[in-house]
């Protein structure tokens, strides 16, 4: 049995490989930019326990109640690997996920002592397309962390049922805490243990009383909630769990009418997995008679008296369809959560689902079709799974493909103008800043109140050098929301830009005024102070930035380029180093750091950082032209030359380049002419 095991785990790896090696060449892609490029929380050993004392998105300065301690030490282990390369971040989530699915496949042959319900279910849970999402998607990594803690701990507290081992007990609950820790949904792990208490071959031949094992799991669960209402409670709002959302403003008669809709959706997508997008709108069920509701009603009493007559003769039908449902329990909305609906939450459910999927398969339509036949039809639904999922990774390639088939299916949602948003930002990371310019439009279009798209609107015009035009932008969202410091700083910085330096200390004051917590404001003051040219003022400004938000490379930049103003050579290089160390991959920091390695004296580690930095970026002028001034000191001119022309290939005809070339001209013939001299001689 062993061997088999072993086999079906292997296969099915092997099987999820070939299915989702195409997201290995992704890029990041939607909320990547928050959590991992921009984060300086990850890039940073000593921020770890600012990990655990704070929200999700704290790092980007961004506002939520999440709290994925976990998930963000991942990320920090991703990124002491890869840095910002997202093939490393892919790898992960599908190393998870194979690892998850060779433990759904464990549970489950524990469960059913069948290898064959086990590799049907594992195999189905690999490459479902409905929960495919959370593999693609790198933010998702919670969902796959959740996953493995909650089916690790199921599995060693089978194990301790079996063997009574007490480190096995530990070790369950141990993981119990971490699945905690990386999602709120492993809150339902106590039914899911309950559930394997009660049904047959899980090996409960233990002489420990029934049910009183679970009593640690319920007190972690009740001490995790009083944690997450008191001291990890980020919301800004009344709602303890999240700030004001959508479902919150349903009453709970209604969320629980649409539950049976949403139940129908979460097996349809299972089944049919048709039209696969994220930021699903569903609309409320708010009487019986709407929505047609009554049909999903009837339908769902149907299921449950198909599966009761069915669960009479195979108890893992019943054991399925409830472990279905109880994993569901912490997302339809009870409690009211975010949104109504999310592929997501599939990932722990489905594996209920496919349970009753293989029990079904294998005690009714295998003993009619006989095993070959039935072989071939699993082998053929699993292709079918393949090609979805395969297609849908297609979706994931970057942030436009992900919310233009958004697009496709929520034309209609009242949020759509949040999507048009999205869009063109997603165009504005790309550089495309005419169709970034045309979906913030689109939005505002749709929500003439959407402050968030007039800045956007005014980040996207001050790209194309429409200053005008993006000024009225950003006053129109300040109108519309008087406390959106987002928009002060971007004013702010506007008028700086434009040389209204007074003006814009004056907006950026007033950012601070309603944020005194905001590090955009202080950096923006830092910078133009540094325009104006009082480098005192720019310093304080940036470090006290540099308190609000420790790690981040633009701070630890800033300071180095005004010590070298101020012409305090040793300390910009140490602050261009920190920049580096927390942004490997950036060509202007290479340049940065080897002009600070000239002032300091250092020529050869100044040689390497200018060609690190033209071996990420080859199409900038600076780190040439650098080169060939160093070159030139030592007087190799004809590499001085060389270097100069390289400038003038990839960057405009610079008076101050053909002034160096014309120089190291004149240097050279001066040394050939002293050359010849001592050969004379």
């Amino acid at each position: 049995m062993k061997i088999i095991a072993r086999t079906h785990i292997l296969f099915i790896a092997l099987i999820i490989v070939i299915v989702f090696s195409s997201s290995l060449k992704n890029n990041f892609a939607w909320d990547d930019k928050f959590l991992i490029v921009n984060n300086p929380n990850i890039k940073d050993l000593a921020c770890i326990p600012k990990i655990f004392n704070n929200q999700l998105y704290e790092g980007d300065g961004m506002h939520s109640n999440f709290y994925r301690p976990i998930q963000l030490l991942s990320f920090m282990a991703d990124y002491r690997i890869w840095k910002l390369n997202p093939f490393g971040y892919h790898l992960t989530s599908l190393l998870l996920h194979i690892f998850n699915s060779a433990l759904v496949y464990l549970i489950v042959f524990a469960i059913s002592l069948s290898p064959y319900m086990a590799f049907i279910t594992g195999s189905l849970f690999g490459i479902a397309p409905a929960i495919s999402g959370i593999v693609f998607y790198i933010p998702a990594r919670s969902d796959l962390l959740m996953a493995l803690f909650l089916f690790l701990s199921v599995w060693f507290l089978i194990k301790y049922r079996q063997k009574g081992k007490g480190m096995l007990y530990v070790l369950s609950i141990v993981s119990f805490v971490l699945s905690l820790l990386c999602k709120e949904m492993a809150m339902m792990l106590p039914l899911l243990l309950l559930l394997i208490e009660l049904s047959a071959g899980s090996g409960n031949d233990r002489p420990m009383p029934r049910f009183k094992y679970l009593v640690p799991y319920l007190a972690i669960v009740l001490t995790y909630a009083l944690l997450r209402v008191t001291i990890f409670n980020f919301a800004k709002g009344t709602n303890f769990i999240i700030d004001l959302s959508f479902s919150a403003t349903l009453p709970l008669w209604v969320r629980l009418l649409t539950d049976f809709k949403i139940i129908f959706l979460y097996m349809k997508i299972l089944i049919l997995p048709f039209g696969l997008h994220m930021e699903w709108f569903i609309e409320p069920v708010r009487n019986v008679f709407h929505s047609g509701i009554l049909p999903y009603i009837a339908g769902f009493i149907l299921v449950i008296l198909g599966l009761k007559k069915i669960a009479s003769k195979n108890k893992l039908v019943l054991f399925g369809s409830l472990w279905f449902l109880f994993a569901l329990l912490p997302v339809l909305n009870i409690y009211p959560i975010s949104v109504l609906f999310g592929e997501g939450w599939l990932y722990v459910p489905s594996v209920g689902f496919f349970i009753v999927f293989s029990a079904i398969f294998q005690d009714i339509i295998r003993l009619k079709l006989g095993k070959i036949f039935s072989g071939i039809l699993v082998a053929l639904f699993l292709v079918y799974y393949a090609f979805f999922t395969i297609f849908y990774g297609s979706v994931w390639k970057d942030s436009v493909s992900v919310f233009s088939n958004v697009l496709k299916y929520e034309k209609n949602s009242p949020f759509i103008y949040l999507t048009y948003n999205n869009l063109g930002m997603a165009y504005y990371d790309k550089g495309d800043f005419t169709r970034s310019i045309e979906y913030c439009k689109k939005s505002i279009s749709l929500n003439p109140k959407y402050f968030e798209a007039y800045n956007n609107l005014g980040v996207a015009y001050v790209a194309t050098g429409k200053t005008v035009r993006a000024m009225e932008s950003f006053k129109k969202a300040i109108r519309l929301k008087k406390d959106f410091v987002s928009s002060y700083c971007n004013l702010g910085h506007l008028y700086a830009f434009i040389g209204f330096e007074d003006k814009a200390v004056e907006i950026l004051n007033a950012a601070i005024k309603i944020d005194p917590n905001s590090y955009r404001a202080y950096c923006n003051l830092g910078y133009v102070y540094t325009e104006k040219g009082d480098m005192t003022k720019a310093e304080e400004f940036f470090k006290k930035a540099s308190q609000l938000r420790e790690g981040d490379y633009e701070l630890h930049y800033c300071l180095g380029t005004v010590y070298i103003k101020n012409k305090n050579y040793k300390k910009a290089l140490d602050e261009y180093k920190k920049a580096l160390g927390l942004r490997l991959c950036d060509f202007e920091i290479y340049n940065k750091l080897g002009f600070a390695y000239i002032k300091n004296g250092r020529f050869k580690e100044a040689e390497a950082a200018f060609r690190h930095s033209l071996a990420l970026n080859k199409e900038q002028s600076e780190p040439y032209n650098n080169l060939g001034n160093l070159y030139a000191v030592f007087g190799y001119f004809g590499l001085a030359i060389h270097e100069y022309r390289e400038a003038l290939k990839v960057g405009s005809v610079d008076k101050k380049i053909v002034d160096n070339i014309n120089k190291a001209k004149s240097g050279w013939k001066r040394a050939l002419t002293k050359h010849k001299a001592k050969s004379i001689k």
